[in-house]
């Protein structure tokens, strides 16, 4: 049986496991809200892999990590509403749902910039957003330590980066920015009343 390698979350770490990444391979992050699990956003195999290791059905879109909007500007709309979220919230526990630019991506496509310098390096190393999810199987409770990730996911990862526990310990708030007036999707970690005035 092969055993999920565990890294610690240091700069020749990250490094190695951007390049894990980009041969296609599926492991685990910290980030501010909880661990996360990815992949290259761009490589299909490697997404589908996500999917299979998660057991998350194919209709329940995968979450876009990014280091910044410049990460999202090829692949998303960002409107002026998007851009004044994302100044105020990003980095941070904000996932916004955006028009995509390309068909091939679905009509819209979910993205956040976590606050965590271990995952904003490793997308930044990377230069590309990162498919993900909790690093958790579907329906199972979100992981904020690295204990969590492999008891949940056990050795069907590449590889975990231990960076310590999460700081948020729940989700990113998902709004909605594809309407005509803004909808969250998912209430967490930055409340309703910041975002969406009455």
């Amino acid at each position: 049986m092969r055993l999920t390698e565990r890294w610690p979350a240091d700069p020749s770490h990250v490094g190695l496991a951007a390049e894990r990444l980009r041969r296609g391979g599926v492991i685990a992050f910290p980030t501010d809200t909880l661990y996360a699990v990815g992949a290259r956003a761009s490589d299909p195999a490697a997404v589908q892999r996500l999917y299979d290791i998660k057991r998350r059905p194919s209709g329940q879109p995968m979450v876009w990590l990014v280091s910044s909007r410049v990460q999202v500007e090829p692949f998303a709309v960002v409107s002026d509403a998007a851009t004044e979220l994302m100044a105020r919230f990003w980095p941070g526990p904000l996932t916004l749902v955006l028009p995509a630019r390309l068909p091939a991506d679905g009509p819209t496509i979910a993205v956040r910039a976590p606050n965590h310098q271990v995952a904003l390096a490793l997308l930044r190393t990377l230069g590309e957003p990162i498919a993900s999810s909790s690093a958790n199987l579907a329906g199972a409770l979100p992981p904020v330590d690295a204990d969590q990730v492999i008891e949940g996911l056990g050795d069907t990862l590449d590889l975990v980066l231990d960076g310590g526990a999460c700081q948020i310990g729940q989700p990113s708030t998902i709004l909605d920015l594809t309407g005509e007036s803004p909808r969250i999707l998912r209430q967490g970690a930055i409340p309703r009343t910041e975002l969406i005035t009455p």
